[in-house]
């Protein structure tokens, strides 16, 4: 009988958790809070379908096991090298969310909720982690600033795993009743080891693929997971709650192998990730009684929104300096919603704690309950308005798919990528694939026609699509492609000769819009000609001019008076929001132009659009 209720708990939460995977991506809503109403309405205290307690001592070992999957694959997900560039915003965030989030939770906790103090230690531990799952679904579709991006997903996946080992270890000194000292011991030691273990697994798995082919590539996903199993298992015998820290930087470490590799990897651990969230928040949730909210209510939303109003001062103190605008900090404190972490360890800790005989308990659980519920809810629906009222948005093309590897391309890609902008090509030539992986842009190598090209890869973030390829056939279907297969909304061509009747009609049913257009851009000989050539075998001449006459501005688009053998790539208005120049683009005063020049010297008919 008891197998019978396994059975049920665990294929009712399989199903449950994908029918709030589908219901989330067709509405929109958080996914978490459908987790909630599933696991809360399914649970002992809905209609009892699904019994977490069922599965005994397992439900613990469950809930570390998956925890370690989503550090792993939060890790993998990294970008290492734009990391470098903010390490000391991010480490001052991390230890400004130890000591002023954890103290001001506690002291709410105490004073407010009334916990005792231990247990509002407890509390205060759980409170700092913010959460991958949650962040990256938030700023996933908003045209935020790269570095206000990799500040939320890094300090999301870092606290996470700090946060777990950090709230582990203050269980078990409870629980144990152990001395301070040592516990605070216990806590650096597992530190330490986690990420000695995780680095030392991660750099020899790195060099393994690099350097020879033992592992085949049809087979890496597998591995790098039974990989992941060994990299936790090591570090827990070595150290006690070390092996999260372990996975968090095994995964970090891998995020540096190649884009290719990468991709392939993450669109394994993904889809692993989702079952494994949507299994651990609805077995969570329905343990919890919702009867016991009404009476905590109040108390429990005071102490929700002093942690909420904690994060400011700390975002603020860590994100100081030029890199970050006031209105990027305002958003970045404004977001940051608890998850599948904060609510997993709480778990962890109501297990243990009533392991040793502590059952008045269920308050830490409204607490985290509403914390995680308030700021999924609140923050997650609210960040795109936020971010649109205080005008962080990006406007523009933004991040950018490129066919075609070519010196043009390339040198334009530089710039567009000088705006924090992605850039990502496509090409079918390997070696041209290598020009662009030495400027450290990622790159798929393969047929731009082809579904299995672009396996893997997360299109959605990327809002427009540049077709330069020396071919206008492929151009104009590559554009299509990508819009009718991935819905790119914004598409691009540029013709190296003028387009036959066929193509044209294509180019305007589908909305392509043609980039790279001089004066000459109807059909004139040589405009192709010097099109052509810049997008095949020259070097080409790309300058910076900023508009400062006003009587240019009055052309009419398509009308601009450029001279000859100059074509506009791009423009920059508000010193941010990157164009792709098109037929009727509308050009406005102060915006910067990136022109090719067919000539080297600058031609002196510029002067009537740089000098006012």
């Amino acid at each position: 009988m008891e197998y019978d209720i396994v059975i049920r708990t665990v294929i009712i939460t399989l199903i449950t958790g994908s029918l709030c995977i589908v219901l989330a991506d067709r509405t929109r809503l958080p996914v978490i809070i459908l987790y909630f109403i599933g696991g809360i309405g399914l649970g002992p205290h809905g209609v009892g379908l699904i019994r977490p307690d069922s599965l005994g001592s397992g439900l613990n070992i469950l809930i570390t096991l998956f925890v370690g999957i989503i550090l792993f694959e939060g890790g993998l997900s990294l970008n290492i090298s734009r990391l470098k560039s903010i390490r000391n915003h991010l480490s001052r965030q991390i230890l400004f969310t130890i000591v002023i989030t954890m103290t001001s939770s506690w002291l709410a906790a105490v004073y407010i909720a009334g916990l005792p103090p231990d247990l509002a230690l407890i509390f205060a531990s759980l409170t700092i982690v913010t959460g991958p799952t949650v962040i990256k679904p938030i700023i996933h579709h908003l045209p935020l600033r790269r570095h206000v991006k990799t500040f939320l997903n890094g300090e999301a996946i870092i606290i996470d795993a700090v946060g777990a080992v950090l709230a582990i270890a203050i269980i078990e000194y409870f629980v144990s009743r152990e001395v301070l000292g040592h516990s605070i011991l216990v806590f650096v030691l597992s530190i330490i080891t986690g990420i000695t273990v995780g680095a030392v697994f991660g750099f020899s798995f790195k060099l393994l693929l690099r350097k020879t082919s033992a592992v085949p590539v049809a087979s890496r996903s597998i591995f790098t997971l039974g990989l992941l199993f060994c990299v936790f298992y090591v570090s827990e015998l070595l150290s006690s709650e070390s092996g999260l820290m372990a996975v968090a930087v095994f995964g970090i470490v891998l995020s540096g192998i190649d884009y290719r590799e990468k991709e392939k990897l993450l669109s394994f651990k993904e889809q692993i990730s989702r079952v494994v969230i949507s299994l651990l928040f609805i077995l969570l949730s329905a343990n919890f009684n919702i009867m016991m909210l009404p009476e905590e209510m109040l108390t429990g939303m005071a102490v929700v929104g002093i942690i909420i109003l904690a994060r400011f001062p700390t975002v603020f103190a860590s994100a100081r300096g030029s890199i970050f605008t006031k209105k990027e900090r305002l958003f970045m404190g404004w977001v940051g919603p608890r998850g599948i972490i904060a609510l997993s360890v709480a778990s962890i800790a109501i297990i243990k704690l009533k392991s040793v005989g502590v059952h008045n308990t269920q308050l830490i659980e409204i607490l985290v309950f509403l914390l995680i519920s308030v700021t999924v809810l609140l923050q997650g629906l609210s960040a795109g308005t936020f971010a649109r009222w205080l005008g962080i948005l990006m406007a523009g093309d933004t991040n950018i798919i490129i066919l075609g590897i070519n010196p043009t391309t390339l040198g334009m890609a530089m710039h567009w990528r000088a705006y924090q902008n992605d850039v990502l090509f496509v090409d079918s030539n390997i070696s041209k694939c290598a020009l662009a992986k030495k400027e450290g842009f990622a790159y798929l190598h393969g047929n731009g026609l082809a579904p299995d090209t672009f396996s893997g890869l997360d299109i959605d973030s990327y809002s427009s699509v540049l077709a330069a390829s020396p071919n206008n056939e492929v151009n104009v279907l590559f554009c299509r492609f990508l819009k009718e297969t991935y819905g790119v909304p914004k598409q691009y061509v540029i013709l190296t000769e003028k387009a036959g009747d066929e193509l044209s009609e294509i180019i305007q049913s589908e909305g392509i819009k043609t980039a790279c257009i001089g004066l000459q851009g109807s059909g004139d000989i040589s405009f192709f000609t010097i099109i052509k050539d810049y997008f095949s075998v020259k070097k080409p001449a790309i300058r910076e001019l900023i508009i400062k006459n006003s009587s240019f501005v009055q052309n009419k688009p398509g009308d601009y008076p450029l001279p000859d053998g100059v074509f506009i790539l791009f423009a920059v208005r508000n010193q941010k929001d990157c164009y792709i120049y098109y037929h009727g683009f509308k050009l406005e005063l102060d915006d910067t132009l990136y022109i090719v020049i067919h000539n080297e010297a600058s031609p002196p008919q510029l002067d009537m659009i740089s000098i006012p």
